[in-house]
């Protein structure tokens, strides 16, 4: 037989058919894992709750002096109203002192009496600095009636001073002015003409307990080349203002001669009883 027989065809290379296959099974794969992104995307997921804190805004409320009333607290007695004769009322008398004072004992005089004494500095005082004046005149212009009493003996010596005011609203005014004024003026001078002046030296004024809005300050009176110390109080009744100082004559320590006083709590509230047993009067 004549021509030649071609050779067997050998067929598809066998590790290259199986490369081929598995690249297009990738480029498949990934196609289809893009249009799934594309037309599904991920939602965030909260794996945990949140921690950023919420804030409060607190509007701070206004401060207002020790001793001040504050107006939405009803007081008994707060629009007590006296006269010059029912005024008198809210005095202590001898024997509150004795019984409350250990300088008191045994006895004390009157060394002050009633309309004695007017309301103000002497003819020809000033008060330096001025803006203090009203830390020693509880006012600043003439109240409508003034009245003030003084006990004393060799150790002691108490005054007491009742300012009336025209109506519980003036008083409470009258007062919030004085406990600033008190608060401002830690020293104070009181200048007077051809006399050796005195000075008023105090510690800061703490709110008094008792039914009565009040304050009380440890105080020293310097004069005549000699020290004084003391208590002063303040406080408001009705239509009128109660100041007492009680100061101790007995030469020596400081805290020896104050401890002849007693307690200043003590002493505010034997002014606070009183002031209660006035309201009471008026029925």
């Amino acid at each position: 037989m004549s021509g030649s027989v071609p050779p067997p065809d050998p067929g598809p290379t066998p590790g290259r058919s199986r490369i081929g296959w598995w690249w297009l099974l990738v480029a498949v794969l990934a196609i289809a894992l893009i249009t799934a992104l594309v037309a599904q995307p991920w939602a965030p997921v909260e794996t945990e709750p949140s921690l950023t804190p919420s804030t409060t805004v607190t509007t701070p409320q206004p401060t207002m002096p020790p001793g001040t009333p504050s107006p939405s607290v009803a007081v008994p007695g707060a629009d007590a109203v006296f006269d010059p004769t029912t005024g008198l009322t809210l005095f202590v008398d001898a024997a509150d002192l004795v019984a409350q004072i250990p300088a008191a004992e045994p006895e004390v005089q009157q060394q002050i009496t009633s309309g004695q004494r007017p309301w103000g500095l002497p003819i020809g005082s000033t008060i330096e600095p001025p803006e203090c004046l009203v830390a020693a005149t509880v006012v600043a212009v003439p109240p409508p009636w003034f009245d003030t009493l003084m006990w004393g003996n060799d150790a002691l010596a108490f005054q007491q001073e009742v300012v009336l005011l025209a109506d519980p609203a003036a008083a409470r005014e009258a007062f919030r002015t004085l406990v600033t004024t008190v608060d401002a003026c830690p020293e104070y001078s009181q200048v007077n003409p051809d006399i050796d002046g005195a000075t008023w030296t105090a510690e800061p004024a703490i709110e008094g307990q008792g039914v009565f809005p009040s304050i009380v300050q440890e105080v020293t009176h310097s004069a005549e080349g000699s020290d004084v110390p003391g208590y002063r109080g303040h406080l408001l009744v009705g239509n009128t203002i109660v100041t007492w100082t009680a100061e101790a004559l007995t030469a020596g320590d400081r805290q020896a001669a104050l401890a002849t006083l007693g307690d200043p709590d003590d002493l505010a509230a034997m002014v606070q009883e009183q002031a209660q047993t006035a309201v009471r009067s008026l029925g």
